[in-house]
């Protein structure tokens, strides 16, 4: 399973480039468009457009990565109240359960491309494929970091304790 979790975090490397790089691209366009509007006063007709799709791409491959790295938003209170070892299961589950939602997003997403394919945007002229294209990629990269945090957590004697239960341990105030 090694090669496989290696090969899947070297994956995870490069999308946070290209996230890190949308992120970037999306700022200066943003930027580039207010010192047009304000500025210069000849506002750039596609700049909205592509920081939209940029953004849209930054939070579908950015939600495989916080998946994979165990940082989306959860309501832990149920977590909180169980064993350790029932933690580990439930955490199973609930990636289970994330697949098959993963799943349908992924099919659904493929069937909306074949929709959207013959319209074009209005302010950039490409084809809708291309923003549409987000949520199955997105989808299959959430599928496959979803497999390797199950991978994970089967392989790994050590069972993670919640931030809660940590504190307490070390003594800390919440």
């Amino acid at each position: 399973m090694q090669p496989v979790m290696k090969c899947i975090d070297f994956m995870n490397k490069v999308v946070g480039i290209i996230v890190g790089l949308m992120l970037a691209a999306m700022s200066i366009i943003i930027i580039a468009q207010i010192i047009c509007r304000f500025v210069i006063d000849y506002p750039l007709t596609w700049s909205e457009e592509a920081a939209r799709y940029l953004m849209v791409y930054t939070v579908f491959l950015g939600a495989s990565l916080a998946l994979r790295n165990h940082r989306m938003i959860a309501i832990e209170v149920v977590m909180e109240k169980v064993k350790p070892s029932v933690r580990k299961v439930l955490k199973i589950a609930v990636m289970l359960i994330s697949i098959v939602f993963f799943i349908i997003l992924l099919v659904q997403g493929i069937d909306m491309l074949e929709v959207v394919g013959r319209q074009m945007s209005a302010g950039l002229g490409i084809s809708m494929d291309i923003p549409y294209m987000a949520i199955p990629i997105g989808a299959l990269l959430m599928i496959i970091n979803a497999i390797a945090v199950i991978i994970e957590l089967l392989t790994t004697d050590h069972v993670e304790t919640s931030e809660v239960e940590e504190a307490l341990r070390k003594g800390e105030h919440i």
